[in-house]
């Protein structure tokens, strides 16, 4: 049998090693000149809650050196005021992963696995879909042409990024808030000496928006990321689906990420697991879907909402929200005392 894989991103490499290990002929399509992703995304760090061993099971292969723990937990602030999360925050995990060209990233590794597999790849490769005679799987991420080609729902998203080696090698993450980016969000992750700032937005970002954040970073003695900011334009979907006719979809443009806060990294390990299981065992690759992605509409509806409130409104409930988390631990010590992590987060 032999596939192709348009995307060489997490969930393509993913689904590229386990069906070269079921002896499946394997190319990888990539319109980059080589690993990584594009220079318009990456490199980049990526703050992510996991639960690694469950992870792991799943997927079928050691994650471990590739997710490092935040220590300490990642801190939120509301402009500049650093927010006193709920306590069971104490017992959760968040982890970094970084992503890119760089020999550290998590697409080298799984890049590395792949050949030592078997699998080829073809790289600059403007890939035609209705071109690919054998079984296909799309793998292309935020890119925003193959929503449209492929019939599914979208929605643009903005982001404006930079990033700096550093000697420190230690792993943190921030969450920040405010009228800035509100109702969205920013943040700022290092791992691996790589410190990484992206701020988020459903509304194209403006200069003041970039300025606001960036004087926020410097006054919490973040000091300067390097000029000039890579601004972004991306697709997120929809909707949640597994297969797009024939093709088999893998990764953000299948849904498998948390379309609240946009966490994607999980997603994409287990999407490529469900999209070699898709070329092997249709049937339980869709109740593997439909067992992750169940939460989806509900949380994409709950982002929407939130989306469509003022930047005043968003500070106020996000505030209130945890405000009231906190008072439920008061009187809930079971609640306090463990973490609030579900293993499949993103339901």
């Amino acid at each position: 049998m032999r596939v192709h894989i348009v995307g060489a991103g997490l969930s393509g490499l993913t689904a590229a090693v386990l069906l070269a290990r079921e002896g499946v002929q394997v190319t990888v399509y990539d319109n980059q000149d080589g690993i990584g992703g594009s220079p318009k995304f990456h490199p980049s760090v990526h703050t992510t809650p996991v639960q690694l061993s469950e992870l792991e099971e799943y997927v079928g292969f050691d994650l471990h050196n590739l997710f490092t723990r935040c220590d300490p937990y990642p801190r939120f602030y509301y402009k500049t005021k650093q927010l006193t999360l709920p306590p069971y925050t104490a017992h959760n995990n968040a982890y970094c992963v970084e992503r890119g060209l760089r020999e550290t990233s998590i697409d080298n590794h799984l890049y590395r696995m792949a050949r030592e597999d078997g699998v080829r790849f073809e790289f600059n490769s403007r890939i035609d879909l209705q071109q690919l005679e054998e079984t296909t799987i799309v793998a292309t991420g935020m890119y925003p042409g193959h929503y449209e080609r492929l019939g599914l729902p979208s929605r643009r998203i903005y982001v404006t990024w930079s990033h700096r080696e550093i000697d420190d090698q230690s792993t943190t993450g921030n969450i920040y808030m405010g009228p800035y980016v509100l109702p969205d969000y920013a943040y700022t992750a290092q791992v691996n000496g790589l410190d990484f700032a992206l701020l988020f937005s459903h509304q194209p970002v403006l200069d003041t928006n970039r300025d606001s954040f960036k004087a926020l970073l410097r006054s919490l003695g973040m000091g300067e990321y390097p000029e000039p900011w890579v601004d972004v334009a991306m697709d997120v979907p929809g909707k949640a689906v597994l297969f797009a006719g024939d093709t088999i979809l893998a990764g953000t443009i299948a849904g498998v990420y948390e379309p609240f806060w946009g966490y994607g990294i999980v997603g994409a390990l287990l999407s490529g697991r469900i999209a070699a299981k898709a070329i092997l065992n249709r049937e339980e690759a869709e109740r593997d879907f439909q067992s992750f992605t169940s939460g989806f509409d509900r949380k994409f509806r709950r982002r929407e909402r939130w989306t469509s409130h003022s930047p005043l409104t968003s500070g106020f409930l996000m505030r209130a929200g945890i405000a009231g988390a906190r008072l439920r631990c008061l009187f809930n010590r079971r609640l306090a005392s463990r973490p609030r992590e579900p293993v499949r987060w993103f339901r």
